[in-house]
């Protein structure tokens, strides 16, 4: 006989109180397989949970991604937040990213790193909020001026003048330069330090001219994914199997050229000496069909058949 469903709802709130991480994922996945019934409120119940379960299982792969050597390229580009005391760091994170990051009305609610992961256009970004700058706070707190130096990508917020004026002097003091957009050197390391950067503000603000930065209001979530998908520049390759089936999540790169070889080399590794040739449908599922070879120059939104020697 099933348990009601509000006698399995708080035996889950008990079962997931204080964990978090991958002992949350873990638990969650125990109480799926226990749920033994997939109709009605047991489905939603389940739905929930998967739900959930992805969303923890995006931001440990992208915390996992983020402590890799900065020389390999990232799976999931990091978007840094960055701002002053206040700026609403916790609150834009939660907003994207649907977390739960404790906001408080004091000053410096935020005393380590929090993380939050969303999906555009399908490609996954990790965001990570970094506890408050103050001026010359970066003389005795070199571990958070690490994480700028290993991000990807640069969001500073702000509310007024004054925080961009603390937040932009900050960053010139360690000689890091803001770009506009990634280097065609998928995130690589530079020096000096270039971080592609764009600027959050409030509604009421004018323009923050600095390098040519890109200005986005903070009340416009829209607007700020896609500029973080721009600011990336990543190259979407969709592959097909043998069905002809096109699958739904890209192969993702962030180099200005992306040839065959790259895709195979991502791929099916083992396979590359084995290589026979690919069929390419131009931009799309819709796009003009194409027999290509390894040296094939792909664009963004592709489609990809690669066949192999028996």
């Amino acid at each position: 006989m099933p348990k009601p469903y509000s006698v399995i709802n708080e035996e889950i709130k008990d079962a997931l109180k204080g964990k978090v991480g991958e002992e949350r994922a873990k638990e969650i996945r125990k109480i799926l397989k226990e749920i033994q019934w997939d109709v009605g409120d047991y489905r939603k119940i389940k739905d929930k949970l998967r739900r959930e379960l992805n969303e923890i299982e995006m931001v440990e792969q992208a915390k996992k991604a983020s402590r890799k050597s900065t020389k390999t390229k990232k799976e999931t580009p990091q978007i840094l937040v960055i701002g002053t005391t206040n700026s609403g760091k916790s609150t834009l994170i939660n907003n994207l990213c649907g977390t739960e990051i404790p906001v408080g009305d004091y000053e410096y609610t935020t005393t380590e790193p929090q993380y939050g992961a969303l999906e555009y256009e399908g490609i996954k970004f990790q965001l990570v909020e970094l506890p408050a700058i103050s001026e010359g706070g970066w003389i005795y707190d070199k571990s958070t001026l690490a994480l700028v130096h290993s991000t990807d990508c640069l969001l500073i917020l702000g509310k007024s003048f004054e925080d961009f004026t603390i937040v932009l002097s900050e960053l010139e003091e360690q000689n890091i330069e803001l770009i506009e957009k990634r280097l065609g050197d998928s995130f690589a390391q530079t020096s000096p330090r270039r971080i592609p950067t764009f600027l959050v503000k409030k509604e009421n603000l004018g323009l923050i001219s600095y390098n040519n930065l890109k200005n986005v209001f903070v009340n416009n979530l829209d607007e700020i994914k896609k500029t973080m998908f721009e600011i990336s520049k990543p190259v979407r390759i969709f592959t097909m199997n043998s069905f002809n089936e096109i699958q739904d999540q890209p192969v993702a790169f962030y180099n200005d050229t992306v040839i065959v070889e790259d895709v195979v080399n991502k791929i099916s590794k083992s396979k590359i000496d084995i290589f026979k040739d690919a069929v390419v449908l131009e931009g799309g599922p819709n796009g003009r069909r194409k027999r290509v070879g390894i040296t094939y120059e792909l664009k963004d939104k592709d489609v990809i058949h690669l066949t192999f020697q028996k």
